[in-house]
């Protein structure tokens, strides 16, 4: 806290000081977010100093006082919480939607617009050519995948066995999709969230979900939401804790599931976790660092580092979560059944872990493939 000094001021030296210093206080607790209560006591002694020391002025309330400290700090504080808060949560966005990984195939953005896959192919989910198309985000399921189109609909290909996977496709005004087990997600522009395939748990209810969500994540049999204001909504399967229906509070900009746990990466860069944890992929410690992406595998976990290496945690039988985790300049990474997908700064993919369906390939891939714009 800086120094200052009680002696009488003028009006218009004190009104000057409290502009800088207010600016100042304001991107500081914006910053740190626990200099909040600091802060307000430092302006709430200048005002007091404003308000006191100047001969002959008029003296206000402390109410007055505190109700000017609101107007100040707290209310640009809050404001710009949110914009920073939204910032992260656009750039994990962009990061999540070039790269997704599915139980044994993964896919990436072409830098055309359209959409490579690679890895178990059995029901059409990974073509060998990739799916033409305009597309600005995809996602990997169980055994099927999803592109979204720049009109905002949705392109489906693979497993259809529970209405998954249209080959049609869904029709909507959608800003991000979302492919788990056997049900898909795709979040409308209005901020509700759309459903179809598997819903013997409610992950996936055929009338959707209404609120202000601004991301989404689908699980094996579970399902997240991210609201606006930073909390998590969850509904489907809760066996292990993963879709607590009363949600979780927090100050996340993305969320992450797979199988039976949940991550949320925090505002501060730590990733937060529940559900099922028997190997170590859902600490409900969390997992603390300066991480701006986040990958839910099948029992393990990775998260992306600011500086472009991968962490992982979790079970590792197959080298799909090195404890030690991966070096790289990565951009975006994902997670499936055993593997592990990242792709580099260069547009080139890095692979690990379990590669019996070519989902892996110790190589990589060269590409270029489309980079997001963080």
């Amino acid at each position: 806290m800086a120094d200052f000094a009680l002696t009488p001021v003028t009006k218009e030296t004190a009104e000057e000081r409290l502009k800088a210093e207010t600016l100042e206080a304001r991107a500081k607790a914006a910053a740190t977010g626990s200099a909040l209560y600091l802060y307000h006591l430092y302006l709430y002694h200048h005002l007091y100093i404003m308000e006191r020391t100047e001969s002959g002025m008029e003296s206000d309330t402390v109410e007055s006082i505190a109700d000017k400290v609101m107007r100040t700090v707290w209310v640009p504080w809050q404001r710009e919480r949110r914009l920073v808060r939204e910032h992260e949560r656009i750039q994990a966005t962009r990061r999540s939607a070039c790269l997704d990984a599915g139980y044994y195939h993964a896919v990436v953005m072409r830098c055309d617009g359209g959409v490579a896959c690679w890895g178990s192919n059995d029901d059409g989910q990974a073509p060998p050519d990739g799916v033409d198309g305009d597309f600005m985000a995809i996602a990997a399921g169980h055994r099927h995948a999803l592109a979204l189109r720049r009109s905002g609909n949705v392109a489906c290909w693979g497993s259809n066995d529970f209405d998954q996977a249209p080959p049609e496709g869904v029709d909507g005004d959608f800003v991000a999709i979302a492919a788990g087990g056997l049900h898909s997600l795709a979040l409308r522009r209005s901020g509700n969230v759309a459903c179809w395939g598997w819903n013997d748990i409610d992950q996936a209810p055929p009338d959707g979900l209404e609120g202000d969500f601004v991301a989404i994540a689908a699980g094996g049999a579970h399902s997240l939401a991210l609201r606006r204001n930073g909390n998590v909504a969850c509904w489907g399967s809760n066996d292990d804790g993963q879709a607590p229906p009363d949600g979780v509070e927090g100050d996340f900009v993305a969320i992450a599931a797979c199988g039976d746990h949940s991550l949320a990466l925090r505002r501060n860069g730590n990733v937060a976790c529940w559900g099922l944890n028997d190997d170590g992929e859902a600490p409900p410690d969390g997992v603390e660092g300066d991480f701006v992406a986040i990958g839910a595998g099948m029992w393990f976990s990775v998260a992306l580092r600011r500086d472009g290496s991968v962490a992982c945690w979790g079970r590792n039988d197959d080298g799909e979560a090195p404890p030690d985790g991966v070096e790289g300049d990565f951009v975006a990474i994902g997670a499936g059944m055993w593997f592990s997908v990242a792709l580099r700064r260069d547009g080139s993919v890095a692979c690990w872990g379990y590669n019996d369906f070519g989902q892996a390939p110790p190589a990589g891939l060269d590409g270029p493939f489309k980079t997001p714009e963080v």
